[in-house]
């Protein structure tokens, strides 16, 4: 039997392909496996750092969280201190305009008896410059000598 040419294309095909598989198949299939080591490694340095993106993201949420509360709980503790500021503020106000008003009312009374004594004296010297008047038209050196010495008298007596 006689191979023609087509007979020893497909017997050195298969011959090719025989040596090929025998010798080249080891080191094709330690490429694609080291290849597919490799993007195994990548996936699952990808799921790693995935996972700690999560992890980052959720302390991120939590520290959120507490800062929203914290600042809640300044605003209610701001809230308060300006309620207690306001009315420590109208205490003192009130406090204040009762000082002024017992000080206006001591100024008031202290007028009040400054003019009665005003008024008392010039009553007086009215009075004193009246009876002197009288005295002095009524009244001649012999009189005022008389009373002079019953004066004299009487603080002798009570002396």
């Amino acid at each position: 039997m006689a191979i023609d040419e087509a007979g020893w294309v497909a017997f050195g095909f298969v011959v090719f392909c025989i040596i090929a598989w025998k010798y080249g198949a080891k080191p094709f299939v330690n490429i694609l496996q080291s290849r597919a080591d490799e993007v195994q490694r990548k996936l699952e340095e990808a799921e790693k750092l995935r996972l700690e993106a999560k992890e980052v993201l959720n302390n991120y949420k939590i520290l959120q969280q507490e800062a929203e509360e914290e600042a809640k709980n300044i605003i209610l503790r701001a809230k308060e201190n300006a309620k207690h500021l306001q009315k420590s503020a109208e205490e003192n106000t009130n406090k204040f305009i009762l000082r002024q008003e017992d000080q206006i009312k001591q100024k008031i009374k202290a007028a009040e008896k400054q003019a009665l004594i005003d008024v008392k004296n010039i009553v007086v010297d009215l009075s004193i410059s009246a009876s002197e008047k009288c005295l002095n038209k009524e009244m001649d050196e012999k009189k005022s000598n008389d009373i002079i010495l019953q004066s004299s008298k009487s603080f002798n007596i009570n002396a």
